[in-house]
Parts: C-alpha cells; structure tokens; sequence
C-alpha cells in the first residue's frame, strides 16, 4: 500500500496526464477555502488529572489552519477534487499530556486523551505527514479530498478521498459510520475524508441508491477485508415521505438499519435504528442504536427561530461510566470514532434565534438521562462581512462525580478527569 507522503505529489498529478489536453479548450477550475483561527481556554476542576499535572487549573490552547478546495471540471461529466488543509494547533493542555505520559507510560494510548490528528494508519493512502511536532505542539498537512468523479446515464461513480455521510442523526447519527461528526462538534464544514469507490443512481420507486467500499488496510500495510466498510443504501421516496434502508459490513461486523423522514406538521421527523453483530469475542453478541428527532422553524417577534429535539439511545452504553470504558466493543468505537458517549440514553437540543440577519444565538444541550449530567454549548456567530465570520461560545460540562459530563474518580486513586469547561473565540475567513 501506499505508505509515503511524496505519494501526494503524484498521485494529485497523475489525472493531469491524460486531461491535459482538455485543459486549454474544456476544462473548467473552481476554487474556494478558508484561513481560520482559535483561541481557547480551558477549566479544570482542582482534582483533574491534568490539573494536578500541571498544577493550575486554566489551560490556554490555539490553533491556525487553511484550506484550499480546487474542483476542475473535464467536460460536463468529469470532475477532479483536491482539497489540501494544513493544520498547527498547540497549548498548554498537549504540554501537560505529554507531560503526564513520561511520568505513566499508557496516557497517550487512554481513550480520553486520544490525539485529534487525522491517522491514514489505516487507509489506503498515506495523505498526511507530520510538518514540525514538539511537546506543546504540533503542525500537519495533508490532502483531505481527492477523488475523480463522473457521471452517466448509468450513474455517478466516484474513487478516492472523499467524504460520505447517511443517516437522518441531527447531533447523534448512529447510521453514519464514515468519520461522522461527534455530538458536541461546533464547526461542521467539512467531514474527513476517507479512501473509498462510491457508486450513485437513482430510479423511479427508488430515488437514491448508493453503494461504498471503504478498504483499509493491517499493520503491515496490507489490505484487510475485516477491517474494511462496505456498504448499500437505498431511498425510497413515498407520498409522506423517506424510507431509507443500510446494509453494512463495517470493519468485522455486519450492520443492518433503517430509518424514515416524514413531515409533521410544520416540521420534519426522523428516525433510524441499527443492529449490529459484533464478533465472538465480543462481551455482547449484538447491539442496536437508534435516534428520534424533529425540527422546524418559525417566525416570532419579527425574527426568524430554528429549532429541533432528538432522542438518542445507545446499545453498548451503561449506566456507570468507568464500567462502559472497561467495554472493548465500546472503546473500539470510540477510537474509530463512530460513538462518543458511554451511557444509554440522551436528549439533545438545539435553539437558534436571528438577532440580525448577520448574528445568530444558537445554544445546544446534550443531556444524558441516567446520570442528569449534561453537556450546555451557547454560542454567538456573527458574520461581519460576506467573507469574515466570528464564532464566540462556551461549553459547560456538568454534573456530579462519577458522571458522564461531570469528574469521573479513578476509585483506585481518587483522582478526577474528564470533560473540561471551555471558552472560545474562532475567527474564519472565506474565499
């Protein structure tokens, strides 16, 4: 497999070869992207792991990052998608976690403290490296889309890095199993891209079909059919609505779904439940997931409001949250990032209110039912101009201890870590 990042030279010139001739006279480019920037600090409760660490309890972190998206268009049916970003984020709270990992061997490999750089550990191409990296630091690049596609009266395929999402999920999407957003994500531009054949048509009684093979490969860079995604979906549009239908087979386990969307009154409503088979080694022979939501928008006071509630439930949850954690079917997830909480059942909500057609108030709550903890995220995103926008914003996790949103206690050691309470200022620029 390709495992070297002077790849990325060649693999994003290669189509170049065969379309030059359609450069000077057919093609068309499109480019767009962002500079962005972030500062955030951070709240530790006396106890935490981290604040013990360190020996304060207010963390400041930032980061910068850039991206920049080129489609070209061959002809009317052909495109070719490059979008390359390049990333530097670092602060006090990287500094106090390498910090603890010399002093206990196995804190960069807990589940909580999992580094957020993309990983092509396991994807058929190697589109990520690594520019500078200390302990208070770290800067990368990559290539998070490139893919060819083209469309013709027997579909539309697509090969390559792209993204992929299914699923009727608001913040909680049990359905979407390609690097879905968590729950608690704030910005949701864009997806990370994975390596991946995407076959599109659509029929009469059949609106959308789609089918997606997603290969991954072992530790020795070899393709892996168990640790691979492959994937059907199908959309059947009715009179009241959506019917959607999955049938997966994500890494070594089968997954089977649906989901439907219909309007209701002045909203919509929208649910999908999954199973999925786990393996013989796993502590539970199977599992299902299932999300409920509905959202509208309305008009009150001359001002435009936006709105939904969701119910979600979790099959591989429990109560307590250090014993979900002991749970390898779980935490396995949690490394892929396909499931980001360990209880059973949560409510979530999002209310949106227009100040001014430039500044909106949005506040989400993820709740979790059997603990009462939960996760309060108000914000305030104004558009200062038609290509600069500023995105102010706390997150509030609380809860008592031992609680998923509140300070989970070592009971070995009575030490506390968990969530954080963070603020935030995030300035973009688009062009």
């Amino acid at each position: 497999m390709i495992k070297l990042f002077p790849y990325i030279v060649a693999v994003s010139a290669a189509p170049f070869l065969w379309v030059e001739p359609l450069l000077a006279a057919e093609a068309d480019w499109q480019w767009s992207g962002h500079l962005r920037g972030s500062g955030l600090l951070e709240y530790y409760d006396d106890g935490n792991f981290l604040a013990l660490t360190r020996g304060e309890q207010l963390f400041l972190n930032g980061s910068v990052d850039g991206r920049l998206n080129m489609a070209l268009y061959l002809g009317e049916f052909t495109n070719l998608n490059i979008d390359y970003e390049v990333v530097g984020r670092g602060g006090q709270t990287r500094e106090t976690i390498n910090e603890a990992a010399e002093q206990i061997p196995g804190v960069l490999d807990s589940t909580l403290y999992q580094a957020t750089l993309p990983s092509d550990d396991d994807q058929l191409f190697s589109l990520t490296k690594i520019v500078s990296e200390g302990d208070d630091y770290i800067v990368y690049h990559r290539l998070d889309r490139l893919f060819l596609g083209h469309e013709s009266g027997l579909g539309n395929l697509s090969i390559g890095r792209q993204a992929l999402t299914w699923g009727n999920g608001l913040l909680f999407n049990p359905a979407d199993l390609i690097n879905p957003f968590a729950p608690s994500d704030i910005i949701r531009d864009y997806k990370i891209g994975s390596d991946m054949v995407l076959y599109q048509n659509g029929f009469d009684f059949i609106t959308d079909l789609q089918l997606v093979v997603v290969p991954r490969t072992d530790e020795e860079d070899d393709l892996d059919y168990d640790q691979s995604t492959y994937g059907l979906k199908t959309r059947i549009t009715g009179e009241y609505g959506d019917l959607d239908i999955y049938v997966m087979k994500n890494y070594e386990d089968p997954v089977l779904g649906g989901g439907f969307s219909t309007y209701l009154g002045n909203g919509v409503l929208r649910s999908d439940i999954t199973w999925t088979y786990l393996d013989e080694d796993s502590e539970t022979k199977s599992f299902f997931s299932g999300v409920l939501n509905y959202d509208r928008s309305w008009t009150w006071s001359g001002r435009n409001w936006y709105g939904f509630m969701e119910f979600y439930y979790n099959g591989l949850g429990q109560s307590d949250p250090l014993d979900a954690l002991q749970s390898r079917a779980l935490t396995d997830r949690f490394r892929r990032g396909e499931i980001f909480v360990t209880g059973k059942y949560y409510i979530d909500a999002l209310l949106q209110y227009e100040a001014h057609p430039l500044v909106n108030l949005l506040v989400t709550t993820i709740y979790n039912l059997e603990d009462n903890s939960f996760l309060f995220q108000p914000r305030l995103n104004w558009e200062v101009s038609q290509s600069f926008e500023l995105l102010l914003g706390i997150n509030v996790s609380e809860g008592s201890a031992g609680s998923e949103f509140g300070e989970l206690i070592n009971p070995q050691d009575g030490i506390g870590f968990g969530n954080p309470s963070q603020a935030y200022l995030i300035a973009t620029y688009f062009f």
